[in-house]
């Protein structure tokens, strides 16, 4: 049975369960969260696919150990938990070996420069396999143009590529966060209605940051 994304705290996090949902998923997805923090969203994932297989890394070496010690953490194979940077991750998996990658990493309100770039992106669309799909989720702060440079990386990697946020953070007028869905397989349809029905006022814009 699924778990209701109303336990999701945060709305990004319902965003990404929405792209995932939205999403032609195999019957064994696996997925590698770059930026595990306490495992939210993997758990999460693992209690509404229980045949999906996860992998969460994060550079912060206390997180993983902590998130173990303090929830009840599915264990290998559906969850695997390890320190290690977020670049490196990516970068030293074999072509075509993910279903799915999630990045959820932060340096205060900003995505990291190395995890936001053409290397990254382009290391992304390498690792996902045909059909697959990223979900990143941007920081954004008025004045700033990061998040331009991380969809254009998105747009050169994959194409087509759709952002999901509130209105005046997708307009650059309050700080907040956007989610970047690219990949084949994705309903925008079907994205469009779930953003229709959020609690908060949502918009799916696929020419956003252009």
């Amino acid at each position: 049975m699924r778990v209701e994304k109303d336990v999701l705290d945060f709305e990004y996090m319902r965003h990404i369960a929405a792209v995932i949902e939205a999403w032609q998923r195999p019957a064994r997805m696996l997925a590698l969260h770059v930026g595990a923090g306490v495992c939210t969203m993997a758990r999460y994932l693992v209690h509404a696919y229980p045949d999906s297989r996860h992998i969460a890394v994060d550079i912060d070496t206390a997180l993983p150990e902590l998130a173990r010690q303090w929830w009840d953490l599915p264990r290998s194979p559906q969850l695997r938990v390890r320190a290690q940077d977020g670049l490196d991750a990516v970068a030293s998996r074999h072509d075509d070996s993910l279903d799915v990658l999630v990045r959820d990493a932060f340096s205060e309100a900003l995505t990291p420069p190395t995890l936001a770039d053409a290397v990254w992106w382009s290391h992304a669309r390498r690792t996902v396999r045909a059909g697959g799909v990223v979900v990143a989720n941007v920081g954004t702060v008025p004045g700033s143009a990061a998040h331009v440079a991380d969809a254009a990386a998105a747009r050169a990697a994959f194409g087509d590529v759709v952002a999901i946020g509130e209105p005046a953070v997708l307009k650059g007028k309050r700080r907040g966060n956007v989610v970047l869905a690219a990949g084949a397989g994705l309903n925008v349809d079907e994205l469009r209605r779930y953003a229709a029905s959020a609690p908060l006022p949502t918009v799916v814009d696929a020419a956003w940051a252009r």
